[in-house]
């Protein structure tokens, strides 16, 4: 970075939305913040299009930035990675508890390290390849990337991370028989890695345990949004890091039109979440339980439901009484009850519509966040462990209630349909609802999460303090003899 030039940023993620969302919102902001960046994103290329979409909508804004420069990692995402071979944890789908804890912690490292060896070193090699080939200023790794981190700390760049998750995950009290767990399945293809490479695997839990001396960690919530903890230095919050929405009726009018009409049940279960048809169908009698009350409690208000329902390859309904259509049947024909697989328009548009009574969902950072910025009270069905952790959040913050506490990690409709009630119209609805705008007002306050990163971000760019430096327990420099030059060339 030298005279009028921009500084060089590369942002590294995995590509499923989840985490690859605050990426995108992140460029957009940094972009908007200083137009002389030279902004590289490099993921798996599924998110080619998306990557070109932030570009454009920049561009059109702001004409004198530069497009972002989009890089493909070679290999298989995670997501693939897990369907192939790694089926999803039991651990991760059944209740909270102390033996069960046990088993997530172990079987954690299959999410993280989805990998066989040389799957594990044909993903590092790319990562490698296009760090080497960018030689930006600062790299921003996806603090939930094993490979992205592992290549970070193997060649000894200057490199910062950026996480959807809360505080929580990186303040947590160190456990070294934890860390002993999450290691142990992961073995084979770590040794794979460093025989063929001579690289130290590094997985999110070095954030923890085996962490770089000077390593900032952005995440994409306020403390005032999470547990009560002591925060270390390193951990910046920035708010929820959210992409830029448009309104709902710029999207699909028809779609805006509908919503207008009254007040909404908006439930969307994320994008991994597939729901068996005997789920789908407790889930859509819990909502006819709840419109049959407010239709006769709720003041002649007009309540429906917008319902993105994806069911498990090749389970179908039944042809019986008991399938969607007959259960919402009225509801549907009334056009009170939409039901579709994909809805266009995205969720943080909908949320902001000002026409959304109450959000479900399954207990993601991303659903959780996007709800608080709207405003939005929430009902939280948790679909596996780590979800059970913002059910509680909304519950502790009072801005909504844990849908699912007797039949979790299932449903039935006489428990969710009562918390639906109760979050609605019952004696603690206004303040559930008071809550909740009050902490949509305080992120209001506190400014946009990825303005807040941007800015953060872009000092990194000018601190001269090398990361690795001082008491780098992560760094695989000592190991390796890798470095920088002082033109900052990788040797």
């Amino acid at each position: 970075m030298t005279g009028s030039q921009g500084p060089k940023i590369l942002l590294l993620t995995n590509s499923e939305f989840g985490e690859a969302n605050v990426f995108l919102a992140t460029s957009h902001a940094i972009l908007q913040a200083d137009p002389t960046v030279e902004l590289h994103f490099a993921t798996f290329g599924g998110l080619r299009e998306s990557v070109a979409m932030v570009s454009q909508k920049i561009q059109a804004t702001i004409p004198e930035t530069k497009p972002i420069v989009f890089h493909k990692i070679h290999g298989l995402t995670m997501s693939e990675s897990l369907r192939n071979a790694h089926p999803f944890p039991a651990s991760f789908l059944a209740p909270p508890g102390f033996l069960n804890t046990i088993r997530a912690i172990r079987d954690t490292v299959q999410i993280f390290v989805p990998y066989s060896g040389p799957q594990l070193v044909q993903i590092f090699l790319s990562i490698v390849g296009i760090i080497n080939t960018v030689n930006a200023d600062l790299i921003v790794v996806n603090s939930l990337m094993t490979t992205g981190l592992t290549a970070c700390c193997h060649l000894g760049v200057k490199f910062a991370c950026l996480s959807p998750n809360s505080i929580k995950d990186f303040a947590a009290s160190k456990q070294p028989w934890a860390a002993a767990l999450w290691k142990f399945p992961a073995l084979d293809a770590e040794k794979y890695l460093m025989v063929h490479t001579g690289a130290h695997l590094r997985t999110p839990v070095d954030l923890l345990h085996n962490r770089l001396a000077h390593l900032k960690i952005l995440v994409s919530t306020l403390p005032e949004l999470d547990f009560p903890l002591i925060i270390p230095e390193n951990i910046i919050p920035c708010g929820p890091i959210l992409k830029p929405h448009q309104c709902v009726s710029g999207s699909d009018l028809e779609l805006g039109n509908w919503l207008a009409l009254g007040s909404t049940i908006y439930v969307n279960l994320g994008s991994i979440c597939q729901l068996t048809a005997s789920r789908a169908i407790e889930l859509a009698f819990a909502l006819k339980t709840t419109l049959e009350v407010l239709r006769v409690q709720a003041n002649s208000s007009r309540f429906q439901v917008l319902w993105k329902l994806k069911l498990v390859e090749d389970d179908s309904m039944p042809d019986s009484d008991d399938n969607i259509e007959a259960v919402l049947g009225d509801f549907i024909q009334d056009d009170l009850v939409r039901i579709a697989a994909w809805i266009e328009v995205e969720p943080s548009s909908i949320l902001q519509s000002g026409h959304i009574a109450c959000s479900v969902h399954h207990g993601g950072a991303n659903s959780y966040n996007e709800a608080i910025k709207a405003g939005v009270p929430q009902v939280v069905l948790p679909q596996w462990t780590d979800c059970y952790d913002y059910a509680q959040r909304v519950e502790l913050l009072g801005i909504g209630r844990l849908g699912s506490r007797k039949a979790k990690p299932h449903w039935s409709a006489d428990e969710l349909s009562k918390a639906l009630l109760d979050v609605l119209i019952s004696e603690s609805s206004a303040a559930i609802k008071d809550k909740a705008i009050g902490l949509a007002n305080l992120c209001d306050e506190k400014g946009n999460g990825a303005d807040v990163a941007a800015r953060v971000l872009l000092d990194e760019c000018r601190n001269t303090v090398p990361l690795g430096s001082g008491t780098d327990k992560c760094s695989a420099l000592a190991r390796t003899g890798t470095t920088r030059s002082a033109s900052g060339k990788i040797i």
